[in-house]
């Protein structure tokens, strides 16, 4: 009796796969997802753009006002009391920009500042001090008798006698003499509306034995204030 077999199936050749000990390699490289891709980038882009922003940041500077060198509380600013200085813009210090610092001059300090310290509203006293022996003369004054440059607070100036437009003599004693050698601007700006014929308001320091001459000039309209540079006799 005839015994017949199957014919044996033909062994495929192994693989590019297949290593040479049996054991399978992977056969390529993992592929990422798109959205790991873009999240990728993104992630990216926005690091760049929070690095640029602090890039940014930092290179703005801005100009303050800061003290020119220490000074004690109870000073009264002047502009040799302020300088200007540079910070970064995105200091979180609440500082005075520079075209501000005519606010501070006039003024009194409520505290102590250190040479180079930033200049902040809050180092002002909530309102100006009168000295001792002092008191306040309030004026008008047209634009021939005051200096040409704004008067601001701090100013020293001379009040002298004038006479009124038309008129030889003042209410009392010579033209052009002396009432206050020196008095301190206390405040100055504009004439109120309703007096269109006067181009300042202002407000003298007088010694308190000079304030009501000064008043009486003042009412008849003949004071004259002349700019006196500070430390002067």
């Amino acid at each position: 009796m005839a015994i017949s077999t199957a014919t044996p199936r033909p062994t495929a050749a192994p693989t590019a796969t297949e290593h040479r000990g049996g054991l399978r390699l992977a056969g390529g490289r993992r592929q990422r997802r798109p959205w790991q891709v873009g999240f990728g980038v993104a992630l990216v882009l926005v690091s760049a753009a929070v690095v640029g922003a602090v890039f940014q940041s930092s290179a703005r500077r801005v100009s303050v006002v800061v003290a020119a060198k220490s000074l004690p509380a109870g000073t009264v600013l002047t502009p040799g009391d302020l300088s200007v200085a540079s910070i970064p813009a995105s200091s979180p210090i609440t500082a005075m920009s520079a075209a501000g610092s005519s606010v501070l001059v006039g003024h009194e300090l409520d505290t102590a500042v250190y040479a180079g310290q930033v200049m902040v509203k809050q180092m002002i006293a909530s309102a100006p001090r009168i000295a001792p022996g002092e008191q306040v003369v309030g004026m008008l004054l047209k634009g021939d008798q005051m200096p040409s440059v704004p008067l601001v607070a701090g100013d020293i100036v001379q009040v002298v006698a004038v006479p009124q437009s038309g008129q030889g003599s003042t209410v009392a004693g010579a033209i052009g003499s002396a009432l206050v050698p020196t008095a301190t601007v206390f405040a100055a700006g504009p004439a109120p509306a309703d007096q269109a014929q006067y181009q300042a308001s202002v407000s003298l320091e007088v010694p308190a034995a000079d304030a009501a001459t000064v008043t009486a000039y003042a009412a008849a309209d003949q004071i004259g204030l002349t700019l006196v540079a500070p430390g002067s006799p």
